[in-house]
């Protein structure tokens, strides 16, 4: 079986990015605001894709494919905590 990366919402709402191979550990996880799904009308998953991409521009400078980008990051990986406001 190959590993790739998916898109999944949970039964709770939350929008996970995951490895195909280990799904109880999501890479990526957004979770939006009762309000933010009623102005959303339903197009979260499409949102949540969007911003998983952006995010990956942000870091990367241009377009890749997802899983190209996580195996390049894997040696990078620094676990220290960022708060964002």
């Amino acid at each position: 079986m190959s590993n790739y990366l998916e898109l999944a919402q949970l039964p709770d709402g939350t929008i996970v990015l995951r490895r195909s191979d280990d799904p109880d550990n999501p890479l990526v996880k957004i979770d939006f605001s009762d309000e933010s799904k009623a102005m959303l009308n339903g197009q979260e998953i499409n949102v949540a894709k969007e911003m998983i991409r952006a995010g990956i521009e942000t870091l990367n400078g241009s377009t890749m494919d997802l899983d190209e980008f996580v195996e390049n990051q894997k040696g990078n990986q620094v676990k220290k905590p960022e708060i964002v406001h």
